[in-house]
C-alpha cells in the first residue's frame, strides 16, 4: 500500500482480542507510528479482464492517442476512491477536464450504453448509463476504469480497513503496467 497510516487504539484494541500466543511474533513491539509511510505498489491490468464500461473507455482513450493516465486515490475505514487525473499523450500531459469533452459525444454516449447493457454484473449502470448525458456518461465511464485500474495495485476493496491511505499510479495503457508514484502528495478537496 502507498501511503498509509495505520490506526493505533483499532490496532491494540484487536490485539487484545487475541490470546498472546496467537499473535504473530514482535505484533506487540511494531505497533503502527501514526504517521503515513511508503510501501511501493506496482500490478497490471488485462484489458480483456475490465468492466464493458472500462473496456470501451480504454478504447476510447488509446483511440485520441492516449498513452499512460495517472490516477490518485484515496481511502482508509470503509471506502476507496480513485480519481482521473492526467492522461499522457507519449510525454506531453493534460488534465483530464481538458479531454473529457472530446469524450463526451453522442456517439461515445451510445458505446457506454451498449457497454453497460451487456454488463450483468453492475444492473444499476444499465439504467444510468441510459438516461446520462453524454458529459455525464463520459465522466462516469472515466471514474470507472479509475477504479478498475486502482484495484490490481491495491487489491480489491481497497482503502477497507482500520487505516488511512493516499496516493497515485501511473497506468500504461501499452503495457498494461501500473506503477505506484512514491512522490504523490496528498489530495485535498
Amino acid at each position: 500500500m502507498p501511503f498509509i497510516r495505520g490506526d493505533l487504539d483499532a490496532y491494540e484494541e484487536t490485539a487484545e482480542e487475541i490470546a498472546p500466543e496467537d499473535l504473530p511474533p514482535g505484533s506487540l513491539q511494531n505497533l503502527p507510528s501514526e504517521e503515513f509511510v511508503y510501501e511501493a505498489a506496482s500490478g497490471r491490468y488485462v484489458p480483456e479482464e475490465l468492466s464493458p464500461v472500462a473496456r470501451v473507455m480504454l478504447e476510447a482513450l488509446t483511440a485520441m492517442g492516449a498513452t499512460r493516465f495517472y490516477v490518485r486515490y484515496d481511502g482508509g475505514w470503509d471506502e476507496g476512491f480513485a480519481y482521473p487525473d492526467l492522461l499522457l499523450f507519449d510525454e506531453k500531459a493534460h488534465v483530464v477536464a481538458g479531454v473529457l469533452s472530446d469524450l463526451a459525444t453522442a456517439e461515445q454516449c451510445a458505446r457506454f450504453r451498449e457497454a453497460a447493457s451487456q454488463d450483468s454484473l453492475r444492473h444499476y449502470a444499465i439504467e444510468f448509463y441510459a438516461n446520462a448525458s453524454p458529459m455525464k456518461a463520459a465522466t462516469a465511464a472515466l471514474d470507472e476504469l479509475s477504479m478498475e485500474l486502482a484495484i490490481p495495485l491495491l487489491g480489491d476493496g481497497f482503502g477497507t480497513g482500520e487505516y488511512e491511505l493516499y496516493g497515485a499510479f501511473l497506468a500504461d495503457f501499452r503495457t498494461g503496467e501500473i506503477v505506484d508514484d512514491p512522490k504523490a502528495t496528498r489530495r485535498m478537496d
